[in-house]
């Protein structure tokens, strides 16, 4: 990837396009819709770039899909996910076509986060609903020197463990990045613990198991 793709997409999203929606914790969350990653990538890489989905299963409330961005030279991939939409009275799916289509978009946008895209708005890039202010990880993320941040053998055994489960390393921090709004280095000692736990008890990513 040359000096001049890589800086269109590690050039932050104006905040006219920026959106916030509610994540875990009650934090407000940053996001860009995903025509902006797609004229940015268009932009990048004059159109040389595809996405193709790779795997997707469908849950009993959720649907995750397991996407590739090429990009020139470059493939990155990543999962990305969605609720079942259900109607209201009669609590039947509505539209599990437009799940997956929401969940292909958010592997997207995953996948560009690994080439820089959109990165800003993840972890301390979260803002409030003004835009006006960076807001601190979830109160279940530690923070770095005050003893309460996952130890480097829980570090090591999560990247084991999501090894042996079928993902790699790239999609682990994806993953954890998107479930509990921090990086995996900034997880505190009792999440970190929860992710182990999950990831021994799980049947790997092709069963739909693990995280």
């Amino acid at each position: 990837m040359n000096d001049n793709a890589r800086r269109v997409l590690e050039t932050p999203f104006p905040d006219e396009k920026i959106r916030t929606r509610k994540g875990s914790f009650g934090k407000e969350l940053a996001y860009a819709e995903v025509h902006n990653y797609i004229a940015r990538l268009n932009e990048a890489f004059a159109g040389d770039w595809s996405f193709d989905v790779i795997e997707y299963r469908i849950m009993d409330s959720e649907v995750v899909v397991l996407g590739k961005l090429n990009a020139g030279e470059v493939s990155k991939a990543a999962f990305g996910s969605s609720s079942i939409t259900t109607a209201r009275d009669s609590g039947e799916r509505v539209s599990i076509g437009d799940d997956l289509k929401a969940a292909a978009s958010d592997a997207l946008k995953k996948a560009g986060s690994l080439l820089g895209l959109g990165l800003h708005l993840y972890g301390m890039g979260n803002r409030d609903a003004s835009h006006s202010e960076t807001v601190p990880f979830p109160a279940r993320a530690g923070t770095a020197g005050n003893g309460d941040t996952l130890t480097s053998r829980q570090h090591g055994a999560i990247v084991a463990l999501a090894l042996k489960a079928g993902y790699s390393e790239a999609e682990l921090k994806t993953r954890i990045l998107d479930r509990f709004g921090a990086p995996l280095e900034k997880l505190d000692r009792r999440t970190a613990s929860e992710v182990i736990s999950q990831l021994s008890n799980g049947n790997g990513k092709a069963a739909g198991g693990a995280l």
